[in-house]
């Protein structure tokens, strides 16, 4: 770092009155940018996207872990006449000089123009299935730029909810027996990144609630990013306060109170959690009330154990919480994992984020904990995150190669289920996937050029009647379209 480099950043920190380790952490959240927008650039490039002359990759090192949706953040940054939220560009413009040092831009605006783009026909699908465009809640639309704002404002001011300590209550959760409407049988509806409210988020929670379940999961996102009310500790802080209340809260279904269970995400973790942890998890009449204000929870039924587990708080702010880790420096998660003394053979495990990359190119550290937090695989594990339905077949194998050091292999049932509110398209690069069962958009009714219909899953537990004990798993996938499934299995018993 030259010597110009370092007194913008000097000047910037004594600017804000911070110390040199959150200046630290402000600088490595900003230097994972350029790399985001380089893997937005390379996509164009390698799909004859790209208009003009190629740019070369960012000087340095590459982070372990960069996204394509931050890949407009760094040209925002260096032309803020573009940013619509009057507070970011505000302070984009204020510290400009010292943003625009650590992080560059390569976009250009014709290239740029080629992401505004109204025309459906013409929109860009990335390879995830992300709709690369400025529409409502596509991959670019600026209230995610807004959002990272929220969480460069949690860092500054160091606004972590249970300041930075994973907060497991006092008492630790205990099991939670579930029942069903009908006997031997409970139906429990999941989904993934539904905290919209939108459209979209309206009519999967009408089809969903139409199906009576016994129970409804949400596997985390509530967006932009899930902001905590005005009259919450801090927030003050934050732009769109009362995200969590008004996207997520308000428009949970009627009649689900103790039925109901919510997970921790990225998105609710840029407002440093606390929208997650004070307005869904604490407030007063709250639906998820079993959860007794933990981010982690155990139901049980016919002797099997679904647990949910908080993939989020533990992530890493230089990773813009992108990838799921389920503990920090002390093994708080874990620990209560092991106590519970559950039969990996007989555990299904939720979590926000993925095991593995969406298409099978490597699995990830949260896998690892899992697995040894449990003492092997859990017989199946439901994430969301990314933003479509994908069926995963058992076993998966990942082959040696180079994004994986060494082969993986599990026979676990591994499904994505985040596709209840938010466009996305079709997953180009699960077509001809030896992993993949199945994605939506085979049997789904396209709404635009490669966008498709949103939507969750039913998961229907059987006990025998006289023993009691489970003896049959099924799921079945819906979405808007019909009243009936797109896809089922049954993946225990017969």
């Amino acid at each position: 770092m030259n010597k110009t480099t370092q007194q913008k950043i000097e000047m910037f920190r004594k600017q804000l009155g911070i110390t040199e380790s959150i200046c630290d952490d402000i600088i490595e959240i900003l230097d994972f940018l350029p790399y985001c927008e380089w893997d937005l650039i390379s996509f164009m490039i390698s799909n004859n996207l790209w208009i003009g002359a190629k740019p070369t990759p960012p000087p340095g090192p590459r982070p372990e872990h960069t996204s394509v949706d931050f890949g407009l953040f760094p040209y925002w940054i260096n032309n803020p006449d573009l940013i619509t939220n009057a507070t970011v560009k505000r302070d984009v413009i204020k510290y400009h000089k010292f943003l625009t040092t650590l992080v560059p831009s390569q976009m250009t605006l014709e290239n740029y123009k080629r992401l505004t783009i109204t025309d459906k026909s013409k929109i860009i699908i990335y390879s995830d299935g992300s709709v690369l465009n400025t529409e409502a809640y596509a991959t670019y639309d600026q209230g995610w730029f807004a959002a990272f704002y929220n969480l460069l404002q949690t860092v500054l001011g160091d606004n972590w909810y249970n300041k930075g300590t994973f907060p497991m209550p006092p008492v630790l959760p205990s099991k939670i027996p579930l029942s069903g409407s009908t006997a031997n049988i409970v139906t429990i509806a999941m989904m993934g990144d539904w905290g919209a409210g939108n459209r979209s988020a309206l009519a999967v929670m009408s089809q969903l609630t139409q199906l009576k379940p016994d129970y409804i999961i949400h596997l985390g996102d509530v967006y932009y990013s899930g902001t905590p009310l005005a009259s919450d500790p801090n927030s003050s802080k934050y732009i769109t306060p009362g995200e969590e209340a008004k996207n997520f809260m308000a428009l949970w279904p009627k009649g689900y109170t103790k039925k109901s269970f919510t997970l921790n995400s990225n998105h609710e973790m840029y407002p440093g959690g606390n929208g997650y942890f004070l307005d869904a998890l604490k407030a007063a009449g709250s639906p998820f009330s079993l959860q007794n204000g933990a981010s982690c929870f155990a139901l049980t039924f016919g002797g099997w154990t679904i647990l949910g587990l908080d993939s989020a708080y533990n992530g890493k702010s230089s990773e813009a919480f992108m990838f799921g880790y389920l503990d920090g420096d002390q093994p708080i998660q874990s620990n209560w994992i092991k106590q519970l003394k559950l039969s990996p053979s007989q555990t299904i495990v939720l979590t926000h984020h993925t095991g593995f990359a969406y298409d099978t190119a490597k699995p990830y550290i949260l896998w690892d904990q899992v697995k040894v937090a449990l003492g092997s695989d859990p017989y199946a594990w439901y994430w969301g995150h990314v933003h479509n339905g994908i069926v995963y077949k058992s076993p998966v194998n990942i082959p040696v190669s180079k994004n994986n050091k060494k082969a993986f292999k599990t026979n676990t049932y591994a499904r994505c289920l985040g596709h209840a509110a938010l466009p996305y398209g079709y997953a180009s690069a699960l077509a001809g996937n030896k992993n993949v069962d199945w994605t939506e958009g085979q049997e789904s009714k396209v709404i635009a050029k490669g966008q498709l219909l949103n939507g969750f899953m039913l998961l229907s537990l059987y006990s025998d009647p006289k023993t009691g004990k489970l003896i049959k798993i099924t799921e079945d996938f819906l979405n808007v379209d019909r009243a009936t499934p797109v896809y089922s299995k049954t993946i225990y018993g017969s």
